[in-house]
């Protein structure tokens, strides 16, 4: 093979996947046959330098090039149109027009192709006029049965089938080695730019997936595959939106029980949300709901492609570790307590070894040593030394994890270190390792990689890498301890009754009557109809009071003056309700203004990406200020909520601080629990505010309420 041709690559070579007949996807990763469409000889053509690419990655199967003019592509023939490829074929790749490529669809299926990856820009990515060629294409794709991945992406790479779809040129990739990584990336550039520095850090891929416009093939059925595949450990994920957020956290929360998922989420800015302070559908955000669905699926959300990789080179190699004691070895002083900055920083514990533990290091080695955790070997220690070190204590069970950083200069410890650490390291046992220092970094790099020990440059990404894999045994953790029973999210026994009642949008007042019909408690009220309803009001309920309009259209009284407070005799009730009733003649209520409590947000908005959310926190007037607010997406089991409840500083008022009696919690779950399925069940509604929410010791009270429908 030609120089010119010629991947970088460390991949060993493989047989070919077997061929997988129930995953409708191993067309696009295994084909024994595949069609360029628009592929020539000419420079530059794109069609040409994905044979180039497949030629070079050492793909065994036929190729056949397709243009008009029937010109193959060394050494691969040609044909003038799909119409005469030949028989067998299992893909076809176009690298032609956008405006030809809905045209292709039916003359491939006529020829049995069922797999088509669309290389080609120039589809909804543009505007409206390739908005227009992308729906027909998926519309052709679906009449004739064709699965397609793109429009406008790279395509697919396939380590044991030595197959790729990439345009890039043969003498600028650097693709990695076989292993067990699967990657999935709606950006096409940085899945080349992550390839290429996963190959640098000889970090092994099975099968990587650029589906640009995301026409058919998305995220969540790539999640199946590789979930069922046994190469695959662990799954990386480039996403800056998704196809159906639902059903991706649905699939991820079974995956991620067996295989980690790291995520990278670009895009993290909210320039949609217009609306309101204290508004759940402002409060939720795009980027906030992200992360709740994160949380409830066990994603390892991360930031950049340092961490990306970092994540990968460690989730690929190392164990989950037991326990978060982490054990810190250095031969510097200064970087020992460094490094113990960092792990509080990121929250993992860093205990002193037992006495005994300690007395007996001391009969091993020097007086000066520090052995309290972090272990300082000073600049006089040696590799035997660190070695033994380190297998006693992590033999002693004292420990879970081992973060070392070495680093250069010293004659004791040096590159010769590897060589008898790789053979006294218990595979059970994590070991994060970083060296300072070309010679000794390489040197370990390459020594300790068929042990799968992770090597970084710095103190910082190693503890990086740490502190994902803890991040790991804790959402294992979180799903051993939800058993069966408890997952089974509640229905609400209020929705029903609601789709009845409410047909148009409620306003406050019809809202809170009807939880008060169901046991829910809400300040004693009177309608302000006219001048003498003022001194009904004041007897019935007694002062202070407030005086509030009420309307389904009115979101939030607050800003537009529409709220009175702190009404305490009838002369300054009658002077406000006079001020009010010129705006709001028909609107005016009044109720008691209840003392004082817990106030609580508890919002609902529907995002369009991943559905029903639950907005909690502290609440009021002053939500916006606190931020003491968290997410969870719904459906929700009652242990979910408790959890939820839990993450909030409100949560930790609500169990009782400093001597104060603890709160009707019970009486909030069973509020939640209601509410959260009502958002659920009634999909007509868009947002769901009871803010604030009053808290007492035994029960609460919802004195504000106002709900929004699609069509409101």
């Amino acid at each position: 093979m030609s120089k010119e041709l010629t991947i970088q690559t460390n991949s060993r070579v493989q047989e070919p996947s077997t061929r997988d007949t129930e995953n409708d996807l191993e067309g696009f990763f295994s084909p024994r046959s595949v069609a360029v469409i628009g592929a020539s000889p000419k420079s530059g053509n794109l069609g040409g330098q994905i044979i180039q690419s497949l030629r070079a990655h050492g793909y065994k199967g036929i190729v056949t090039a397709v243009n008009p003019r029937k010109q193959g592509v060394q050494p691969y023939p040609a044909v003038r149109s799909p119409e005469e490829l030949p028989q067998g074929t299992d893909l076809a790749i176009a690298a032609v027009k956008a405006s030809l490529v809905p045209d292709l669809v039916e003359p491939l299926a006529k020829r049995n192709i069922r797999h088509l990856i669309v290389i080609s820009g120039g589809f909804a990515e543009t505007g409206k006029e390739g908005e227009k060629l992308q729906k027909k294409l998926q519309e052709e794709a679906k009449k004739y049965g064709m699965r397609v991945i793109g429009p406008n992406g790279l395509g697919v790479f396939s380590t044991p089938d030595h197959f790729n779809s990439f345009f890039l040129s043969p003498e600028e990739i650097i693709l990695p080695p076989p292993g067990p990584v699967a990657v999935i990336s709606q950006s096409g550039a940085f899945l080349s730019l992550i390839l290429r520095q996963l190959a640098g850090m000889n970090i092994g891929v099975h099968r990587a997936v650029n589906f640009g416009n995301r026409v058919d093939v998305g995220e969540s059925e790539l999640l199946e595959v590789f979930a069922k595949d046994p190469a695959v450990s662990v799954i990386a994920l480039y996403l800056e939106g998704f196809q159906d957020g639902a059903r991706f956290v649905e699939i991820a929360q079974n995956v991620t029980q067996d295989k980690p998922i790291v995520i990278w989420k670009g895009g993290h800015a909210d320039r949609a949300s217009k609306a309101a302070k204290a508004h759940s559908s402002s409060l939720a955000g795009s980027y906030p709901v992200f992360q709740a669905a994160c949380d409830k699926a066990g994603l390892i959300e991360v930031q950049g492609f340092e961490e990306f990789r970092w994540a990968l080179q460690t989730l690929s190699g190392q164990p989950v570790p037991k326990g978060e004691k982490v054990l810190i070895v250095s031969n510097g002083g200064g970087m020992g307590v460094y490094l113990t900055d960092l792990c509080e920083r990121e929250g993992l514990r860093v205990p002193q070894p037992s006495e005994p533990a300690q007395s007996f290091l001391r009969t091993k080695l020097p007086h000066y040593y520090s052995l309290e955790n972090p272990i300082d070997l000073t600049g006089s220690g040696t590799n035997a030394e660190c070695v033994e070190t380190v297998e006693y204590l992590m033999k002693s069970g004292e420990f879970d994890c081992l973060l070392m950083v070495l680093l250069p200069g010293t004659m004791g410890i040096n590159e010769e270190f590897a060589s008898l650490f790789r053979k006294r390291l218990q595979r059970s046992f994590p070991a994060i390792i970083a060296a300072y220092g070309g010679t000794l970094f390489q040197s370990l790099q390459e020594q300790l990689k068929e042990n799968c020990i992770p090597i970084f440059p710095s103190a910082e990404a190693a503890t990086s890498a740490l502190s994902i894999l803890i991040r790991r045994k804790r959402i294992l953790e979180s799903f051993k301890t939800t058993d069966k029973g408890r997952k089974i999210s509640p229905t609400s026994t209020w929705a029903a009754t609601w789709r009845k009642q409410f047909a148009q949008c409620p306003d406050e007042m019809e809202i809170k009557k009807f939880l008060c019909d169901r046991g829910i408690p809400i300040p004693s009220h009177h309608h302000l109809k006219s001048r003498e309803d003022l001194e009904i009001a004041a007897e019935k309920i007694g002062f202070p009071l407030v005086l509030k309009a009420v309307s389904p259209d009115l979101q939030h009284k607050t800003e537009i003056q529409a709220v009175r407070l702190n009404i305490t005799n009838l002369n300054n009730l009658t002077q406000e309700w006079q001020n009010m009733r010129t705006t709001w003649p028909e609107s005016l209520w009044i109720e008691q203004q209840m003392p004082p409590g817990l106030d609580l947000m508890v919002g609902f908005t529907r995002d369009p990406q991943f559905g029903p959310v639950l907005v909690f926190g502290s609440g009021g007037q002053l939500v916006e200020i606190y931020k003491d607010v968290q997410r969870l997406l719904l459906p929700a089991t009652r242990e979910e909520l408790s959890t939820l409840i839990d993450r909030t500083a409100a949560g930790r008022i609500i169990r009782g601080v400093r001597g104060n009696p603890s709160l009707d919690r019970k009486g909030l779950l069973d509020f939640l629990t209601e509410t959260s399925g009502l958002m659920v069940q009634n999909p007509e509604i868009h947002s769901l505010d009871f803010n604030p929410v009053r808290l007492y010791n035994k029960h609460l009270v919802v004195l504000d309420a106002k709900v929004r429908y699609g069509t409101c």
